[in-house]
């Protein structure tokens, strides 16, 4: 079934539904339940003779990745006509259930996951089972904005200045600032329109279902004298009603919009179902002449005669480049990897981490319509408790625990609707407030379990290990501050209560003790990943894999564009960001072969 007829049938999701095109929705949702249920992922192992091997044509460039870098810069380079594009994606492109975002908690549970678990952690993931952690990373077209909880985050200035503090040219806010508002859509009026636009490729509205509480948030917020901001604006410390990356109710993915609008340009070609497996570079000249990949039981050659980009994500990008021979020597070697260039692949990985526990219940009486209702008022109207995944307010706060000299949050606090860690149906309203770090201090590594590239990479993302603390810190600083947020009169209004039972393994300790045990048992990595093809300045940087026009230094005609280059944890997710990256890869791509 071809990609541009798949786009089709998930627009046509937006007609006059009859009453079969409801029932089909009914079905498909209790089905992706059923599915997110079972799920297990079954590792593959890599045969080269099983598989037919063949040469396609030869291409101008080819891009590995279709997430938020790669989906701009495949949509940017096949506006010349002249130059032919291909985009290869492992996953496949989203159903019309996907794409409620209700949905989003099942999403990591299916096939539309690569189903990543970290290494057995000693500080960290104490619960989990040998104490590793999931690690949500999106195995679709669109990448993480096909799956992810659909709130759309700039992060803060400071943080690109940062970036450019590195001495890397062309990254600092002014710079990025026109890229952000050249990708927007914005249709929020509350909104500064100096800072956001109209026009561009995200859409962004708020979810078009909530309930008062996001109102009362807002109001708790304001008694403890924290103000109600445009996070994406001139100031994030705050709390605010959350932007979305939805349209009209539905999620509106990279899939839809960049690739929608660039699929039947006739010199872009998108293959999902199709995993790079090797970039294949020249030994003698070092340049990157084309991609490897698997699809439908055939090992296939493209060829690239101008350049090969490398948009695979955090996790994926950093395992491709090792797989090629471009990471560090001793450890490719030891694979038996022929090396091609030392460089520190894999260092320096950054990853936010996510606290759960925090459970609330309100006195009102909760109000639970038939999925059907819920269906029909999303296809009806773009409306109803199918349209959100729960999410009604967010905050970024600078914690007492904080030591950055800037004005930089250093945690968030999301408030969403139900409960995310018990499923069952209440009789009375419920909401959580995940606490999440923002700038962990900590850092991992990624490095190659063996050279086989059906097999997943060890992630180990070293969580809570810094020598002072100061992520621990900072995560039960923001733990107190969910919990004063909860007792201002605005929510006790609204009888709210802690729902909590103590966990086995810190039930005999009290007070801050018991959230710092409590942390490092089960707080999860959020999967946001960055670093582990970190920019950095050309012969300044030793342990940088990529320079500031994102080139992979020691290889010539490689890029490397997504989260995996960004040298500085950001101030939100990194679905804006990495767009922001692709947006400005496409730019000096353009520069160079214009």
């Amino acid at each position: 079934m071809s990609t541009i007829f798949l786009l089709t049938l998930i627009a046509a999701a937006t007609c006059a539904p009859t009453d079969e095109f409801v029932e089909s929705f009914v079905k498909g949702i209790e089905e992706m339940e059923k599915i997110a249920e079972t799920y297990q992922y079954k590792q593959e192992n890599f045969v080269p003779e099983h598989y037919n091997t063949s040469e396609t044509s030869e291409y101008d460039f080819i891009i590995v990745g279709s997430g938020p870098s790669g989906s701009a810069i495949a949509n940017r380079l096949s506006e010349t006509p002249e130059w032919k594009i291909l985009l290869l994606e492992a996953g496949y492109i989203e159903s019309p259930v996907s794409q409620i975002p209700a949905m989003e908690k099942y999403l990591q549970h299916t096939p539309y996951d690569w189903s990543f678990r970290t290494t057995s952690q000693k500080h960290s993931c104490l619960a989990m089972e040998d104490s590793k952690c999931p690690l949500k990373k999106a195995k679709a077209l669109g990448g993480t904005t096909a799956t992810d909880q659909m709130i759309y985050t700039r992060g803060n200035r400071q943080d690109y200045d940062k970036w450019a503090d590195l001495n890397l040219k062309g990254w600092c806010w002014d710079d990025l600032l026109p890229y952000f508002m050249k990708i927007e859509d914005a249709h929020i009026p509350d909104l500064d329109r100096k800072l956001h636009n109209l026009g561009g490729h995200v859409h962004l509205e708020r979810f078009q279902h909530s309930t008062p509480l996001g109102k009362h948030v807002l109001e708790a917020g304001h008694e403890l004298g924290i103000k109600t901001v445009d996070y994406n604006g001139k100031d994030q410390i705050g709390v605010s009603i959350p932007q979305a990356t939805t349209k009209d109710g539905r999620r509106n993915s990279v899939a839809q919009t960049y690739l929608g609008h660039a699929i039947k340009r006739r010199n872009l070609e998108i293959r999902t179902g199709a995993l790079a497996t090797k970039i294949l570079v020249s030994p003698h000249t070092k340049e990157a002449n084309g991609v490897q990949y698997l699809q439908d039981g055939k090992l296939i050659n493209a060829k690239a005669t101008k350049e090969v980009i490398v948009s695979a994500g955090a996790v994926n990008t950093p395992k491709l480049l090792m797989l090629s021979g471009i990471g560090p020597k001793d450890e490719l070697e030891a694979l038996k990897i022929e090396p091609v260039c030392d460089l520190k692949v894999g260092h320096h990985l950054k990853d936010q981490l996510t606290f759960y526990g925090l459970n609330f219940i309100a006195n009102s009486t909760a109000k639970h319509p038939t999925v059907r209702e819920s269906v029909e008022e999303l296809l009806h109207h773009h409306n109803g408790p199918l349209t959100t995944p729960g999410a009604e307010a967010v905050a970024y706060l600078k914690t007492s625990a904080s030591k950055e000299k800037l004005d930089l949050p250093d945690v968030e606090l999301l408030v969403t609707r139900g409960d995310r860690v018990k499923k069952e149906t209440h009789e009375h309203d419920r909401f959580s407030i995940e606490v999440t770090l923002l700038h962990p201090k900590s850092t991992g590594k990624l490095s190659l379990h063996d050279a086989d590239p059906l097999h997943h990479p060890l992630i180990d993302t070293n969580s809570l290990t810094d020598p002072d603390e100061e992520d621990l810190h900072s995560m039960v600083a923001g733990i107190k501050a969910a919990l004063k947020l909860a007792e201002t009169h605005s929510l006790q209004k609204l009888g709210v209560r802690l729902d909590h039972d103590k966990l086995p393994a810190c039930k005999h300790i009290e007070d801050d003790e018991y959230w710092r045990c409590a942390v490092r048992h089960s707080a999860v990595n959020r999967g946001n990943v960055a670093g582990t093809a970190r920019m950095g300045g050309e012969h300044q940087d030793k342990e940088a894999v990529v320079d500031g026009r994102l080139k992979v230094m020691g290889v010539h005609r490689l890029r490397v564009a997504d989260a995996s280059v960004v040298p500085v944890t950001i101030s939100g997710n990194l679905v804006g960001p990495s767009i922001v990256v692709g947006e400005r890869a496409a730019h000096l791509i353009k520069e160079d072969w214009k």
